[in-house]
């Protein structure tokens, strides 16, 4: 099992057994899943890159589609995330404290993004 999560984690191992699905598969999850925190989407994005242009039999893609792939996949995570998010964040306010869940860590949060939120914003800095 713990062999499992090296090659999990290793970008090659994920780009040599997964090929592009998988290596699309961790940048939704990095991107828009609550799972996908652990995985090395950065490392793994560089690599793709490298092994597309020196190896393109590998991945089976030029480097426009793999670019093209992978900004199409952060995209749709983002969206699911965003969309997981929308449904699952106003219900977090009523739910009641548990190991895990403390109500007062998140109306600390919200306090501190209420009024801290847009300060570092680029808009906000460079347009006013």
């Amino acid at each position: 099992m713990l062999e499992f999560f090296k090659q999990l984690t290793d970008p090659q191992s994920i780009i040599h057994y997964g090929g592009l699905a998988l290596l699309l598969f961790v940048v939704f999850a990095e991107t828009g899943l609550l799972i996908g925190f652990f995985l090395p989407g950065d490392s793994l994005i560089f690599i793709s890159g490298l092994l597309c242009v020196s190896k393109p039999e590998l991945l089976g893609v030029n480097l426009i589609t793999l670019i093209a792939s992978l900004a199409l996949a952060a995209i749709l995570g983002n969206v699911v995330g965003y969309w997981f998010g929308y449904k699952v964040g106003l219900p977090l306010f009523e739910r009641k404290d548990s190991l895990i869940f403390k109500k007062k860590y998140l109306l600390a949060t919200k306090a501190f993004y209420d009024k801290n939120g847009g300060k570092h914003s680029f808009w906000v800095v460079f347009c006013q």
